[in-house]
């Protein structure tokens, strides 16, 4: 798996909670990401995301099951952006226990096909109800 430098990574433990974050994750939440550990991640997620979100990581855990979504996290300047968010399972070889990691990878929004340019999206979000 290829992973970019601008990448969020969450540590996770066999239960779900988040045990470690990358520092590129700590400046991208600022001194929220504090709050992230356990289950307080669920309140950097976009309210109109936090359901599925919720709901998807229970049931990657719980039922080993895939964990692939889009969701929008709230950055340190109360701005919402877009990721794609994987989470892959792993058996961590020293402690034997599964552990996951949680890659969150930024979305870019594409030029239009015609080559001219998309107007400016203010930092508060990116449309009617959506980051």
């Amino acid at each position: 798996m290829r992973v970019s430098d601008e990448a969020l990574l969450v540590l996770c433990g066999p239960d779900g909670s988040n045990l470690a974050l990358s520092e590129t994750t700590r400046r991208y939440f600022g001194p929220a990401a504090s709050q992230m550990r356990g289950c307080g991640w669920i309140s950097m997620i976009h309210p109109d995301d936090q359901l599925n979100a919720a709901s998807s990581w229970l049931k990657a855990v719980y039922e080993n099951a895939a964990y692939q979504l889009e969701l929008g996290y709230r950055r340190y300047d109360g701005s919402y952006h877009r990721f794609a968010v994987t989470g892959v399972r792993y058996v961590d070889a020293d402690a034997g226990q599964p552990h996951w990691l949680i890659v969150s990878e930024p979305l870019r929004q594409a030029a239009p096909a015609s080559g001219l340019q998309m107007p400016a999206v203010s930092a508060a979000g990116g449309g009617p109800g959506r980051p």
